[in-house]
């Protein structure tokens, strides 16, 4: 039998979707949204300053169904920014992040609150629920037989080292941080929580984490129902030197947090100094595709443990290239 969501004065969630140059596949999403079983919803759809007829979707199933919000940003804030807007005008008790290009299976949002409402007791209620999601191409075949997350296999609490240490590996990881938040409102607005707006990826990682200081009962879902997109060019995907030194930066600053135990200072500036190699990496790259190899020279002389990611990614792109023969 389907567990029933206690109803509240607004809907039960709240499906934020940050849309940048999003007209192809924005229909799709906000029909997945709005067909959630289980549960009420509202479907708040932030344009982020596109330039195609992105806010022209949104507005237009707006007209068509009352329970979708379309807003649109005068400059682009990245999705960073978009989420907060969202969340500006959410009413939901919880708050879903649904990517454009992404989807859901039809029952994940109400599986993931009654999981927060089983393990949840009165002095200690759960305040996010990390769903695992399975990968698929961008005609939705599946890229794997596997979920994302293999282990753990059964929901488990997870403690602000056990996330961090779960998201070390910054090129080919399988990381927790990839994991979409389902976040109950009252926890993000008491503590006075939102996105870093410098961030242009990773954001739904430093949420999370600053959840996680402030005191969050946190909870993994292992059920792989988030649907996420691998699609070539998407900001996820790709690694900018500025989305490296934006990260970078935020998560120095994170360091000196007075929340943080020794062993999460650890972890932290573990994961920190992993993107300093990646930068690196990227440095190198870039300056190898320019023929400056002067300047890919002097970033590896400066920072020599990056070269086993450069490795990797040569050879990784000399068989992409094989394959292609």
């Amino acid at each position: 039998m389907a567990t029933k969501v206690k109803k509240t004065d607004g809907p039960d969630v709240s499906i934020v979707i940050a849309a940048w140059q999003a007209e192809v596949f924005l229909v799709r999403s906000i029909e997945n949204a709005l067909g959630q079983e289980g549960v009420t919803v509202e479907v708040i759809v932030v344009d982020d300053a596109s330039t195609d007829d992105t806010f022209g979707v949104a507005r237009a199933m707006a007209d068509r169904d009352g329970r979708v919000t379309a807003l649109r940003l005068p400059e682009n804030a990245g999705p960073s920014g978009a989420r907060n807007a969202a969340l500006a005008h959410a009413r939901g008790t919880w708050i879903a992040v649904l990517d454009a290009d992404d989807r859901m299976v039809p029952r994940r949002l109400q599986r993931m609150i009654a999981l927060a409402e089983k393990v949840g007791d009165e002095g200690r209620a759960v305040d996010i629920v990390l769903g695992n999601l399975a990968e698929v191409d961008e005609t939705g075949q599946p890229l794997s037989d596997e979920p994302f997350i293999t282990d753990p296999d059964a929901p488990v609490r997870l403690s602000a080292e056990r996330f961090v240490a779960g998201n070390l590996r910054v090129v080919g990881g399988h990381n927790l941080g990839y994991l979409k938040p389902l976040v109950r409102r009252a926890f993000i607005e008491r503590e006075g929580i939102a996105y870093d707006t410098d961030l242009r990826n990773g954001e739904d990682f430093h949420l999370v984490l600053c959840c996680l200081l402030a005191g969050a009962n946190v909870w993994f879902s292992p059920d792989p129902d988030y649907l996420y997109t691998r699609r070539k060019g998407s900001v996820s995907s790709v690694s900018t030197i500025d989305h490296l030194n934006a990260l970078i930066r935020s998560e120095t600053d994170m360091l000196v947090h007075p929340a943080l135990t020794p062993e999460l200072r650890e972890l932290l500036d573990k994961r920190r100094r992993g993107l300093i190699d990646l930068r690196t990496t990227e440095t190198v790259l870039q300056a190898l595709r320019a023929r400056r190899i002067g300047r890919a020279r002097a970033a590896l002389t400066a920072r020599p443990r990056a070269a086993v990611l450069v490795l990797r990614q040569l050879s990784e792109g000399l068989w992409r290239r094989l394959l292609r023969a």
